[in-house]
């Protein structure tokens, strides 16, 4: 349930907001009163997705891969708001293949998004936080950055850079009182996990619903997670309630990973 208005006079920026998971924490925290720039690189697609979201959103087109873009996007939100509270790096792409097989260009692709283009909002919104003296900085990992299954090793690898990222940001930026951590989500149900499971499917030689299937009875919560599941936790850590918590990961995976 929304804890309408605790995040009332934040300004947040929220990355491949677009669709999916980026899409559903900027509703949530619209809803819980903030006001929210979204980015992502289909400009249309997230000018759209702002619209619908009314008044309290902003759609603003940025590759995170390009860091003069990323600056840009933080000065934008700036100049619209006056400040920024709350940055929530989660712009990232999949995209599978055995490493043996992987070019050259689709692994540093992943890499340029995933990991890049983190470091690139965090780098830019942490500048103008420590003249603030004040935010929160959220990044978007993954359980699959700790325990990688065959065929997603570049996604893993980005994923765990992320982690490191993000609990050496945590450390540096305390003592300024900006507070930061990742948010790890597990199988969820968004197009870019259905593509990976497909690809999944397709290497051992199954059909996608029996796949799904499979996977969903391995998750102790028995369902496959939802963009509202990961926006929960995205608006508590954003809130006054998680003030004395920072660097931290935090996985949102229904019990599927034991460690």
């Amino acid at each position: 349930m929304s804890d309408a208005g605790r995040l009332a006079g934040q300004a947040a920026l929220v990355t491949g907001a677009a669709r999916g998971l980026g899409l559903g924490i900027a509703h949530r925290l619209v809803r819980d009163g903030a006001s929210v720039v979204l980015a992502d690189v289909d400009g249309p697609g997230v000018v759209a997705a702002a619209h619908g979201l009314g008044a309290g959103a902003h759609g603003e087109a940025c590759d995170v891969a390009d860091a003069a873009a990323v600056e840009r996007l933080v000065k934008a939100t700036v100049d619209r708001h006056g400040r920024l509270d709350l940055m929530v790096a989660n712009a990232g792409i999949g995209g599978g293949a055995p490493l043996v097989e992987m070019t050259d260009g689709a692994f540093r692709r992943i890499i340029a998004v995933n990991l890049e283009g983190t470091f690139y909002c965090c780098r830019a919104a942490a500048r103008i936080m420590l003249l603030q003296r004040s935010g929160v900085i959220l990044t978007v990992g993954s359980i699959f950055g700790r325990d990688t299954p065959p065929r997603s090793g570049a996604y893993g690898a980005s994923k765990a850079g992320v982690v490191a990222l993000t609990h050496a940001l945590a450390r540096e930026l305390g003592p300024s009182g900006i507070r930061v951590n990742c948010v790890s989500p597990g199988n969820m149900a968004t197009e870019m996990h259905w593509a990976a499971l497909r690809r999944r499917a397709e290497s051992e030689g199954v059909g996608f619903e029996e796949a799904r299937e499979r996977l969903r009875a391995s998750i102790p919560i028995g369902r496959h997670g939802e963009p509202d599941d990961v926006a929960a936790l995205v608006s508590f850590l954003a809130s006054p309630d998680a003030a004395y918590i920072t660097g931290q990961t935090i996985n949102v995976d229904g019990g599927y990973q034991p460690r």
